[in-house]
């Protein structure tokens, strides 16, 4: 289909599921198949040349021929080869490759990523609370969008919170994140995700600790990704209005005394003492890095400039004697890239999420910025995709590429007609990812949480269409739900 890597289909597979792949060549040479991660089964094999038919093997292995086609003295087709693969996704969550083991043909970009994700995919959806009724978190499985649970995570408290999901006890399920919001102690707590002791999922408190100092009553905004280089998801927030702003990383494992914070991992001021608060959201969204990374924004009140970063994690390598490399736990991380969504002079602040929106079309995941004033408009940033063509890296040696993502506006698209803003999250599927949307309708009484994919118009369209699949919540009320999702 002449793509190259990264801009190849995301193939993304749940834990603990089987995973059938069929290999039909048609170029004019082999390719033994090389899967990291995961060995596999041959099913199938045939080479068309030898006549040669074997399969289902008996063993696992990790590298397996797709034998060359038959061809005319044109190179027309006769007979294609054939291999089909079999595996099980076991233990593991997150990205590795499977390439040709050629390797003039890996450097050329004949690869595919693979992400394996959790078994169930949830999201979150935070009602402001009520005169009455405190802000409640639904818990929701994003195939279907079946109810799952409900958790009031500050009893008594009526304003709205935060939230997002992760696996930050590393069992491979996903956990619930919850930030205060506004008028609260800046607490965080967390939720497992799985069943324990009795309780259902998301019954079981991990940790719940104070983020920042007690005075800071503006809120926490909380991310989940793999940071600091160990097996387990991350905790990460961000302040709210009213200090200077600031991130913090926490590191795995979460504290068992209860009140207590995790270590810290890192913490840094990505607008320095700007006092409007700090959006984020987290996700694998630029290749240069090889990283999960840190996405910021600013919040009402200062230009909201989106900031990407990311923790290289690696100190430069000694001379003998030295020492060698490690990891730079206190390391700041590195500012890869920036961008301004609305223009210089929005300051309305923005909801922030990332995910592979469009997965057929490869690339890493994408920036997902909406409005939380005007019009609400959501716009999607990427890094690169088959929107973009083949990926310009192997045309130039690797030492004139550039570093750290350069993003462009892939589709943009107001999805209610209200002027309370929205917000946005994504929930994964076994293709890429599917987007939420929460806001108020014309005449500021209804809430509604909505979904939606996005498709390429055409083959040469090089932007994306919004198509709505469904609304999933609604509720009246004046301010739409947070959203949390993976």
């Amino acid at each position: 289909d002449r793509g190259a890597f990264p801009n190849v289909p995301l193939i993304q597979a749940r834990l603990n599921s089987v995973e059938e792949w069929r290999f039909v060549n048609h170029n004019n040479d082999e390719h033994p198949i090389h899967v990291h991660v995961n060995d596999f089964q041959v099913i199938e094999y045939f080479d068309p040349t030898t006549g040669l038919r074997t399969g289902p093997d008996k063993f696992a292995i990790d590298n397996a021929n797709a034998p060359a086609p038959t061809m005319h003295m044109d190179e027309s087709v006769i007979q294609p080869g054939i291999l089909a693969i079999r595996t099980r996704f076991d233990e593991f969550t997150g990205l590795y490759v499977m390439h040709c083991h050629r390797l003039n043909h890996e450097d050329n970009g004949l690869l595919g990523l693979i992400n394996v994700i959790p078994a169930v995919s949830i999201y979150a959806v935070a009602v402001p609370g009520t005169p009455g009724k405190p802000a409640e978190v639904r818990l929701y499985d994003g195939n279907g969008d079946r109810f799952v649970a409900t958790v009031i995570p500050f009893p008594g408290f009526e304003g709205s919170v935060n939230v997002a999901m992760g696996d930050v006890d590393g069992d491979g399920v996903l956990d619930l994140i919850v930030g205060s919001g506004k008028d609260h102690a800046p607490e965080v707590v967390a939720y497992s995700g799985s069943a324990r002791g009795g309780k259902g999922a998301f019954g079981t408190e991990l940790a719940r600790f104070q983020a920042f100092d007690a005075a800071a009553r503006g809120g926490v905004s909380v991310a989940v990704a793999q940071i600091d280089g160990t097996t387990s998801d991350n905790i990460i927030v961000g302040s709210g209005p009213g200090v200077p702003s600031e991130v913090k990383i926490y590191r795995f494992p979460l504290p068992s005394p209860a009140g207590a914070a995790p270590a810290l991992f890192s913490t840094f001021k990505p607008y320095g003492e700007d006092r409007s608060g700090v959006s984020i959201a987290t996700g694998f969204v630029d290749f240069s890095t090889g990283r999960e990374s840190i996405v910021t924004a600013p919040g009402p009140g200062s230009p909201t400039e989106v900031k990407v970063f990311a923790f290289p994690l690696l100190k430069p390598i000694g001379k003998a004697g030295e020492g060698r490399t490690q990891a730079a736990g206190n390391d700041p991380p590195v500012n890869t890239a920036s961008f301004i969504p609305f223009g210089k002079d929005y300051r309305g602040g923005v909801s922030l999420a990332t995910g592979w929106l469009a997965g057929s079309l490869g690339g890493a995941k994408r920036i997902i910025v909406s409005q939380l004033a005007d019009r609400g408009s959501v716009k999607i940033f990427s890094s690169g995709s088959a929107l973009d063509g083949g990926p310009s890296m192997y045309l130039q040696s690797p030492l004139h590429h550039d570093h750290g993502g350069q993003f462009r506006e892939m589709a943009s698209f107001e999805p209610f007609d209200g002027s309370a803003g929205t917000r946005v999250t994504t929930t994964s599927t076994t293709s890429g990812a599917s987007l939420l949307v929460s806001g108020v309708a014309a005449g500021g009484t209804d809430a509604s949480v909505l979904k939606y994919e996005f498709v390429r118009p055409n083959a040469q369209s090089t932007t994306l269409q919004a198509v709505r699949l469904g609304q999933v919540w609604s509720g009246k009320g004046s301010q739409p739900p947070l959203l949390g999702g993976n």
